[in-house]
């Protein structure tokens, strides 16, 4: 066990969790990266725009870059409604996450990759009396104080490799697992006593269903993101994204419309109006397809809890409206990085709070917004005036902005 002694240990290699890692690499902290696929965040289930910003995050300049685009443009039931400038660029996502894990490795990491998540206990000194205690799921423990105050007590972790149970410690577990996060069910599985207000998860949708294919280039297409509102993408939208070589061209719609409709029929029908409007030929080879759920509930009532906290798609990071969450997970990782080095020098975990503050005062506003605007989008999918809604609702027009 001697060996299996972490700072930190990251539950998913995706963005956040990879992010996180290179941010705590190089800074004398024994981190374990714990991934259950064999390749990090292979198929990538995401649409990769990202704002330009996101280079200025990372000290080293990053990998994974597939083009820059530089504008989106807004189209509604065919016709083209408004252009703005929206430097971007869209990744290869998977490049980019494989670099940020290997300067972590260079750097001395651990990387646990083909490696299950399956439960976490806490060692504060009254559950060391009893060791049967550590075969119980933290999950399923209905303790009302269940992490110990001092940071060194710290958490005790199980990991399936293969046919292996590996057992590891950690002062602290970070959740980058994505939005059916198992450290997220782990932190709301107790409650805190001490907190008079309880917080709830905003009421409406959690989640949108998201399907995307890529496509080999039959033209030449200007480097501006499209997006199409039409009402068969119920609350929801359709897009084309330009890579070098290729398009992502995906939709994503209600779980209600996937019941009604289907996902794939869905998608199939907004790729029909993308040939009969020119945007695409409808020969172009298909590359790979994905799909796959979007939270689009708001951020987290907690990201941090004792020893445990959460970040990007895990702490509900994701934009209400957009869906975008690759920038957002970043960001919140490098925020949890500046607090875990703070409260692993002061051993405090009062240190590690702060953190849900600042990612709170971070993001709380434009997502408290966005999921606003879901509400409104909900609520009126069916109106008459179709065109005024996604103008009152869609970031890329100026309503959207006036409530905030």
């Amino acid at each position: 066990m001697e060996g299996n002694i972490y700072d930190v240990a990251i539950i998913g290699a995706g963005p956040a969790g990879a992010s996180l890692a290179y941010f705590l690499s190089g800074f004398n902290l024994k981190v374990a990266l714990i991934e259950k696929k064999k390749y990090a965040d292979t198929p990538v289930r995401c649409a990769e725009l990202v704002p330009k910003a996101i280079t200025q995050l990372y000290s080293d300049k990053i990998d994974g870059i597939n083009n820059e685009v530089s504008q989106m443009e807004t189209y509604i039931e065919g016709s083209l409604a408004n252009i703005i400038k929206s430097p971007g660029f869209i990744l290869d996502r998977n490049i980019f996450v494989d670099f940020l894990i290997k300067i972590f490795l260079k750097k001395g990491g651990t990387y646990l990759n083909s490696s299950t998540f399956l439960n976490a206990l806490h060692l504060d000194n009254s559950r060391q009396k009893h060791k049967s205690d550590l075969s119980v799921k933290l999950a399923e423990n209905s303790s009302k104080k269940f992490l110990s105050a001092n940071i060194h007590n710290g958490i005790s972790i199980k990991v399936k490799q293969k046919d292996k149970i590996i057992n590891l410690k950690t002062k602290i577990l970070v959740g980058a697992d994505g939005p059916n996060s198992a450290v997220a069910k782990i932190m709301n599985s107790f409650s805190d006593t001490d907190n008079k207000v309880q917080k709830k998860i905003p009421s409406g949708s959690c989640y949108i269903a998201g399907f995307q294919e890529n496509l080999t280039k039959q033209t030449n297409y200007e480097n501006n993101t499209k997006i199409f509102f039409y009402p068969h993408l119920a609350c929801g939208y359709g897009w084309l994204f330009p890579k070098k070589s290729s398009i992502n061209i995906g939709v994503a719609i209600s779980m209600e419309a996937v019941k009604r409709d289907g996902l794939k029929n869905t998608y199939q029908r907004f790729k029909n109006e993308l040939i009969k409007n020119n945007a695409i030929t409808g020969n172009e080879k298909q590359n790979g397809v994905i799909s796959g759920l979007v939270p689009v509930s708001g951020i987290s009532p907690e990201v941090v809890k004792d020893n445990v906290m959460l970040i990007g798609d895990a702490a509900g990071l994701c934009n209400p409206i957009t869906g975008a969450g690759n920038f957002n997970a970043a960001v919140s990782a490098k925020i949890a990085s500046e607090y875990i080095k703070k409260a692993l020098s002061s051993s405090s975990l009062n240190v590690l709070k702060e953190a849900d503050k600042e990612i709170n005062n971070f993001f709380n506003v434009s997502l408290s917004h966005g999921r606003s605007k879901r509400k409104m989008l909900e609520a009126n999918w069916t109106t008459n005036d179709f065109e005024g809604l996604i103008k009152k609702t869609w970031i890329s027009f100026r309503d959207y902005w006036h409530e905030r």
